[in-house]
């Protein structure tokens, strides 16, 4: 997307300017390399940029419409000290600077949030099962058989109670990962909206150029102020430049009033139908994200009714009178102990990681400008080529050598597994039906990180970095 823009940039330009633009070109080229700058490592300030590109944009068109004089940098300083007052580009800096800097800090603080987000879901796998989950878990899958109740699965609340002991880190993880999820989704409302950020960026030679008219309409009063506050400057006699009128730069109004409601009104054409038709591949990538992440809403919360449904059970469902109890056949009536979260620097973490993520979604959804520094860019160099899977296998193989990870499903029947609505916050039934089919082996490490997939979007993240 930046290098059409560059490119169409370029090609109006040199049309309508001429050699003066192309005398001029670094100035330009320097703007789009500050915004890419900016998109892929956070390093610079846009609103630093736009001043910055605009005060040079002005000396540089102040020169022009007055060749025949020569300045010094001292008088080119006072040039730029006025140019607040002057307002010689209109109101373009202004607006334009509003939209490049929402979109882009809102499109950037989009991607970068995808990635830490899934990088922290990720981190949270890594929180083991420890010796009380180790025991219960043990008791609650292997005792009824024996003690001659083979074949007769642990009830649902009795299993659902124990895996929520199991899984207390990451439940207490819900409420901040959901908090992020909505950040996420309305940071991708403004995306689709009024932060669109091809829709500020395919423009830009247009906005520019209309910012270059304005100056050029109100040069000869705008350099008869600056004469009065600065001084009148040095008379520069060149008597050669005249022999080459088609390249004076004493009359470029020429070359701009011919060419430029032409360029406008291709691209005002343009605009229209584009849209009408059908969306474009980052408005779809947007929006297929924003779909996927508010699915994973409340994914903490029910993981341990996720984990009870995914195990192979065999006794009628309804017949919660016919389950193992933990002690015998029977009713399981204890209600869920609160247990002790304690402290864990991995959930600790993973919770400043969230936090500061959501606080940055929200004032990028309120159009501020957000300080997000890339510091993993050697981990994200190739986002963009994959589905982001890579890092659980890497788990899967080293979940295999913990003796502490227990397969709980093997060599026991298929189950059918049922999960709750995304948005639904009653607990998901656990249910158990007959089968013959033997299934993979189900660990907790390895049921986390199965149930964790869906939620890696670094890829996404990489698809809109590719686009831009």
């Amino acid at each position: 997307m930046m290098n059409n823009s560059k490119r169409e940039f370029h090609q109006m330009f040199e049309r309508t300017y001429g050699k003066i633009y192309l005398q001029n070109a670094e100035v330009f080229s320097d703007f789009f390399s500050e915004l890419e700058t900016y998109y892929k490592k956070g390093t610079v300030r846009l609103s630093d940029t736009m001043d910055t590109f605009f005060s040079i944009l002005y000396q540089r068109m102040f020169t022009v419409i007055n060749a025949q004089y020569t300045f010094d940098d001292k008088y080119l300083e006072c040039v730029s000290d006025h140019m607040t007052e002057m307002k010689p580009f209109g109101d373009v800096p202004h607006k334009l600077g509003i939209q490049l800097r929402r979109s882009f800090v809102a499109t950037r603080t989009f991607y970068k949030s995808l990635v830490k987000g899934a990088d922290a879901a990720n981190n949270l796998a890594n929180l083991g099962v420890d010796e009380e989950c180790y025991r219960e878990s043990t008791k609650m899958r292997y005792c009824g058989a024996c003690k001659a109740e083979n074949g007769i699965g642990p009830c649902p609340t009795y299993c659902s109670n124990t895996m929520q002991t199991c899984y207390r880190y990451h439940t207490e993880f819900s409420t901040i990962w959901d908090n992020f999820v909505d950040a996420i989704d309305k940071v991708g409302d403004r995306l689709l909206g009024p932060y669109n950020i091809e829709v500020v960026v395919e423009p830009l030679n247009i906005k520019i150029s209309e910012a270059i008219m304005n100056f050029q309409e109100s040069g000869t009063e705008v350099s008869q102020k600056i004469y009065s506050k600065c001084g009148k400057p040095t008379t520069l006699t060149r008597p050669k430049r005249k022999a080459d009128p088609k390249d004076s730069t004493d009359n470029p109004d020429m070359e701009i009033k011919v060419e430029q409601p032409k360029v406008q009104g291709k691209k005002k054409n343009k605009k229209v139908t584009e849209p009408v038709d059908n969306k474009s591949i980052l408005e779809k990538i947007i929006g297929d994200i924003k779909q996927k992440i508010k699915d994973t809403k409340q994914f903490w919360l029910n993981l341990p009714y996720q984990y009870c449904n995914n195990l192979s059970l065999h006794s009628n469902k309804n017949d919660t009178s016919q389950c193992w109890n933990g002690t015998a056949l029977g009713t399981y009536e204890k209600s869920l102990q609160k247990s002790n979260i304690g402290d864990s620097p991995i959930l600790n973490a993973q919770v400043y990681t969230l936090q500061g993520l959501t606080d940055k979604l929200r004032k990028a959804f309120q159009g501020q400008e957000v300080e997000m520094v890339d510091d993993t860019e050697e981990s994200l160099a190739g986002s963009g080529s994959g589905s982001g899977d890579g890092d659980f296998e890497t788990g899967e193989e080293e979940e295999e050598e913990q003796s502490r990870d227990l397969d709980f499903n093997q060599g026991v029947e298929n189950a059918l597994p049922t999960s709750p609505s995304p948005g639904s916050t009653k607990a998901p039934e656990v249910v158990r039906v007959s089968s013959s089919a033997n299934i993979h082996t189900m660990s907790l490490t390895r049921a986390l990180i199965q149930y964790l997939l869906p939620m890696v979007l670094v890829w996404f993240g990489g698809a809109i970095t590719n686009l831009l």
